[in-house]
């Protein structure tokens, strides 16, 4: 197994990072579903809370369906944040403690600084996000608010494939910005109550040297969540802890 070295940054030491094979997220999501399975009962409060956020940011969006494509893909973009009790009850675990969501939440105010700067990125991207999407859509309309028949229409197929290819390509270019600098960022400030910076870089640093390993794990991510988004978010309550738990294995397998 290989390491990389980097040097110091803002006075906050850089770790090594592991390099992995390509199959690796595969052991990541086995590793999430057995602690999933060791404390089930905390693992789908977490997801049911997530759950309802996305039916509350769903029905928020009913009388602008428009934005709904939007506000969904911020609140997924702003998951890494989301699922930090997750990461906290699975290092819990590692350190054979009990899963205590009081001590989850304590530990989350501890490192509060550092995680809201980076929730405040996080945050800051997704509304551009849906700023700009508001902006493409009144491109292909010539309005703000196009009515329900032109959303519709989009759906059957009547659209503008230059402006749709903008639409999807901003999203997805969006979308991996944000899996590059937080892959491994909020477990690393949970664990380490490293700088936001620090948690970028490394993350960054993950990524560039397992590109093969993590371009799986987002597809991986993408399809799990998609699972989620197509069972009208029900089955999130079960997949959005494992993925969480998985990610917190990821990064204890990725950064030394």
């Amino acid at each position: 197994m290989k390491a990389q070295t980097a040097h110091p940054s803002f006075s906050e030491a850089v770790p090594s990072i592991h390099q992995v094979d390509i199959a690796e997220p595969l052991d990541w999501l086995a590793a999430g579903l057995r602690t999933f399975a060791a404390a089930p009962a905390s693992s789908l409060l977490y997801g049911t809370l997530f759950t309802l956020a996305c039916w509350v940011t769903v029905s928020l969006t009913w009388a602008l369906p428009w934005f709904t494509i939007a506000f969904v893909t911020g609140l997924l973009l702003l998951g890494p944040f989301l699922a930090a009790g997750l990461y906290v009850a699975a290092r819990q675990q590692d350190a054979g403690e009990p899963i205590s969501i009081r001590a989850g939440f304590e530990l989350v105010r501890e490192r509060g600084t550092n995680l809201s700067l980076f929730a405040l990125l996080l945050g800051l991207i997704a509304a551009a996000w849906v700023r700009l999407s508001a902006l493409l859509f009144a491109v292909q309309f010539t309005m703000f608010s196009p009515s329900i028949e032109g959303y519709v229409g989009i759906l059957s197929g009547h659209f503008d494939p230059v402006v749709m290819i903008f639409f999807f390509g901003i999203g997805f270019l969006l979308a991996a910005v944000v899996f590059t600098i937080s892959a491994v960022a909020v477990p690393m400030i949970l664990d380490r109550d490293v700088g936001p910076i620090t948690a970028m870089q490394t993350s960054y640093r993950v990524v560039r040297s397992n590109l093969s390993a993590m371009t799986l794990w987002a597809a991986l991510i993408v399809a799990v969540s998609g699972i989620g988004i197509l069972t009208l978010f029900v089955g999130m309550i079960v997949l959005f802890p494992v993925l969480g738990y998985a990610t917190w294995h990821s990064y204890r397998r990725l950064v030394a």
